[in-house]
């Protein structure tokens, strides 16, 4: 995808097999179409890649080397090396928010995966996955080596600059210091919305949630806002969790929306 003169790709570190309950307020029996064929739920575990001129950001940062049943990582810093980036050329990671599987390429052994880069963040995510979790919490280590080596830069308030092209939008409800990312140059412009839509179903059936939804009620709220704003428009967008990594648009018709893929 280029939008401007801002390459934008996305980037695969693995996928999660989550159980059904995971969705909750959604009939499987009307959308087999989300189940694989062993009845779970599959998401790629999505990261985001954007190079303007002499600027190199990553958002997202997948859920690093775990294996675990529900989730199977580690294929970020290849799906980088094959784009041409090394860990070193990244100046800036954006996580949407604190989710493990948004932080794991972090830190490796103690130590920061991206040894020059910046990591911006929701401030308000820092109490619940950070310092009030466990101290053998695997999230919250991470987060501290890169305290530790003085690599944070939290973000408050709405539409903030984090780099040329790029704002962070302030869309709480899956967590309260949730960001979107706005990618803007010219008169184009893409939408990243981590983890505030889960699945472009949520156009179709608002009443679509899922369980690591911090605040529901908010969560709804928030992507009922986005649909009115993307609804119709040219823009593009795309979660962290969508399949295939697709790009899509906002379409309405006969009072209903629709994702069109692009």
């Amino acid at each position: 995808m280029r939008i401007g003169d801002i390459d934008l790709l996305p980037l695969n570190d693995g996928a999660c097999a989550l159980p059904q309950d995971f969705y909750t307020g959604v009939d499987f029996a009307t959308h087999p179409e989300l189940l694989g064929a062993d009845g779970l739920i599959h998401m790629p575990i999505g990261c985001f890649l954007l190079r303007h001129r002499d600027s190199t950001v990553l958002v997202d940062a997948g859920i690093g080397n775990l294996r675990v049943a529900w989730a199977r990582g580690g294929e970020l810093p290849e799906a980088l090396r094959a784009a041409g980036v090394e860990p070193e050329d990244i100046e800036v990671v954006v996580c949407s928010h604190l989710h493990l599987d948004h932080i794991g390429w972090l830190a490796v052994d103690d130590e920061p995966f991206f040894p020059n880069a910046t990591v911006r963040y929701g401030s308000a995510d820092w109490g619940p996955f950070v310092t009030e979790r466990e101290d053998t919490d695997w999230g919250r280590r991470i987060m501290e080596v890169l305290a530790d080596a003085e690599r944070l830069e939290p973000m408050d308030g709405d539409m903030v600059a984090v780099a040329p092209g790029l704002t962070a939008r302030h869309t709480p409800g899956h967590t309260l210091g949730h960001y979107g990312l706005v990618v803007s140059s010219g008169d184009e412009r893409a939408v990243l919305l981590g983890d505030a839509v889960e699945c472009p179903l949520q156009l179709e059936e608002p009443d679509l949630a899922v369980l690591s939804d911090v605040d529901p009620a908010l969560a709804a709220r928030t992507r009922e806002s986005m649909w009115r704003e993307l609804e119709g428009t040219s823009t593009q967008m795309i979660g962290s969790h969508f399949p295939g990594l697709a790009f899509g648009r906002v379409l309405g018709g006969q009072g209903q929306r629709y994702f069109a893929t692009a």
